[in-house]
C-alpha cells in the first residue's frame, strides 16, 4: 500500500541568492545568522560569508529582511544628518543591540558586493530607505530648522529629499 502525501504539510522555500539581497539586506541577514562577532577581515572564506547571509536571509523571512533593512538604511542616512528621531534610534538599538556585531555585519555586507554583486533588482532597492515611526520631515523631504540669524529655516531630508530635489528640478510642487 502507498503511503499518502498531504499536500497541505509541503511547502516550498524559497531559495536566497546573495547577489539578490541590498547591502543593507545582506547587512541584516549577517546580523541574524551565526556569524561570529569578530573575525578579521580576509580570515573567512566568500562560501561562509555568502553562507551565513543565506542563513539569516532564512532565519528572517523576505519581509522582516526587507523591513530591517530599509530601516537600517533610513537610521544611517539620518545619522549622517545629524538628525536622527529619538523614536528611530530607540527602535534603532532594540533591532540590533550590539553595535560591535552590526559594524561587523556591514563591513562584511559591503565587501560581499565584491564577489556577489547586485542583481538589477537589487541595484533598484539598494537605496531604499524609511525611518521607523515616522521622518522629521514628513516624507516631504524637507525638515524646519529652528530659527537662527543667517541660517536656513529647512534643510533637505536625508532620506526624503533626492525625491524632493527631482520634484523641484521637473517644476513640481515641493511641500516644506
Amino acid at each position: 500500500m502507498m503511503p499518502v502525501i498531504s499536500l497541505e504539510k509541503v511547502t516550498t522555500a524559497a531559495v536566497v541568492r546573495v547577489e539578490d539581497l541590498t547591502t543593507r539586506e545582506r547587512m541584516a541577514a549577517l546580523y541574524a545568522s551565526d556569524m561570529p562577532n569578530r573575525f578579521r577581515a580576509g580570515s573567512v572564506e566568500a562560501t561562509q560569508v555568502a553562507a551565513w547571509i543565506v542563513q539569516g536571509a532564512e532565519r528572517l523571512g523576505a519581509e522582516e529582511l526587507r523591513r530591517r533593512a530599509v530601516f537600517s538604511y533610513g537610521q544611517r542616512l539620518m545619522e549622517m544628518g545629524a538628525r536622527v528621531p529619538v523614536h528611530a534610534q530607540a527602535a534603532h538599538e532594540r533591532r540590533f543591540p550590539r553595535a560591535g556585531r552590526l559594524d561587523q555585519a556591514e563591513r562584511a555586507a559591503a565587501g560581499s558586493t565584491v564577489w556577489a554583486r547586485l542583481s538589477a533588482s537589487a541595484l533598484a532597492r539598494n537605496a531604499d530607505a524609511e525611518v521607523e515611526g515616522g521622518c522629521p520631515c514628513g516624507g516631504g523631504g524637507w525638515i524646519a530648522m529652528p530659527p537662527l540669524p543667517e541660517a536656513p529655516d529647512a534643510m533637505t531630508c536625508p532620506v526624503h529629499g533626492r525625491e524632493a530635489t527631482r520634484r523641484h528640478a521637473a517644476g513640481q510642487a515641493v511641500s516644506a
